[in-house]
């Protein structure tokens, strides 16, 4: 059964962490949406879809803003309870320093509960429709011109990688295109360059060789201009560049199953899968994190709080994309790599709280 004093230190976590959620929530998404002001300012779009891509932009702002709620929830709970006295009231009726800041942890631990199911379900959708609005009716993809290490399939039994792609130009740089069959490759096109012709609409492959595999042998044909029978244009080899905030976690591993069969890099899908999987839990390490620094403030203003919550939050949120970035360029695994945040604050919140304890 949960006590009365649970009860009560539940209130006083939970009142600041919705106010510090939307407060958060709604200071970084105007940013966000300063930062694309000019966009959306000479997109064709309707007022409609640029209102419904800002208001699906939301949940992706307030699920990555938690983490800061947390720590100002803890912060202000527990120097509130010290500066009404009520602190040194439950000292006196024999309450252990431990069970001030028990409630508070249950707490951490249902908000990070919280957070992985909103990553799991409101997340993936709402980020996929708003990228959706933005490519097709906001800032359309066919505008972006210049895509580098495209690799796509490009029909049922057709693969396609580059290592540039023009899409005004209707040019290829280093195309490959393999032609497959039950038992794996039957054919493939290897040049310097390919060139799009309208009038044919077929891709026309330059300065390469061509490699028909039979038997197990690999026999092949040099050429300077090849008519290929590829006929998907430019813009529909425009790469769906799937973004891992779409995806759930299950989703995520499949594709990167999906990518490793295709021979494409995942090493950047690795570390954002173990990224999905290690960003909830910092809600707990940064609560534990929060209560040795806020019986260190003790008796300091709650604005104290706040921008002391603003600013341990953007180091940490900084120590994460760090990680990320390192796990990407493949400076460290990319288990380490996204968890690395979580050890590192973690390590931080048991010493300050032996120091405290020990004071």
């Amino acid at each position: 059964m949960i006590s009365i004093f649970s009860w009560y230190m539940v209130k006083k976590f939970f009142q600041p962490f919705f106010f510090g959620l939307g407060l958060f929530a709604i200071l970084i998404f105007l940013g966000d949406m300063f930062d694309h002001m000019h966009k959306l300012m000479s997109s064709q779009a309707s007022q409609g879809a640029i209102l419904q891509y800002l208001l699906l932009d939301i949940p992706y702002w307030g699920v990555r803003t938690i983490p800061m709620a947390t720590l100002l929830a803890t912060l202000v709970a527990i120097t509130g309870f010290v500066q009404s006295g009520e602190w040194l009231a439950a000292q006196a009726c024999g309450f252990e320093s431990r069970t001030f800041w028990k409630p508070l942890l249950v707490c951490a631990v249902a908000v990070t509960a919280l957070s992985f199911v909103a990553q799991e379900t409101l997340l993936p959708s709402c980020f996929h429709k708003a990228r959706q609005i933005w490519r097709e009716k906001i800032h359309p993809d066919w505008e972006w011109n210049l895509y580098e290490g495209i690799a796509l399939k490009a029909g049922p039994q057709r693969f396609i990688s580059a290592k540039k792609l023009e899409v005004a130009e209707g040019r290829l740089e280093r195309p490959v295109l393999d032609e497959f069959v039950l038992q794996g490759v039957s054919s493939q096109l290897d040049a310097r360059a390919a060139q799009w012709d309208a009038a044919i609409q077929r891709w026309i492959f330059e300065d390469g060789v061509e490699r028909r595999f039979v038997g197990g042998r690999a026999v092949e044909t040099v050429f300077s201009r090849k008519v290929s029978e590829f006929d998907l244009p430019p813009r529909s080899l425009i790469p769906d560049t799937t973004n891992p905030d779409e995806m759930s976690f299950g989703e995520l591993v499949a594709y990167i199953r999906q990518m490793r069969r295709l021979g494409a890099p995942v090493t950047a899908l690795k570390v954002a899968a173990y990224a999905k999987a290690a960003y909830p839990f910092a809600n707990i390490v940064i609560c534990v994190l929060g209560i040795p620094i806020a019986l260190r403030l003790r008796r300091n203003p709650k604005v104290i709080s706040f921008c002391l919550a603003l600013a341990l939050s953007f180091f940490y949120l900084w120590v994460i994309e760090l990680g990320k970035a390192l796990g990407t360029s493949e400076y460290l695994p990319p288990a380490l790599a996204a968890w690395s945040a979580n050890v590192i604050f973690a390590g931080l919140a048991v010493w300050l709280m032996r120091r405290w304890e020990a004071a």
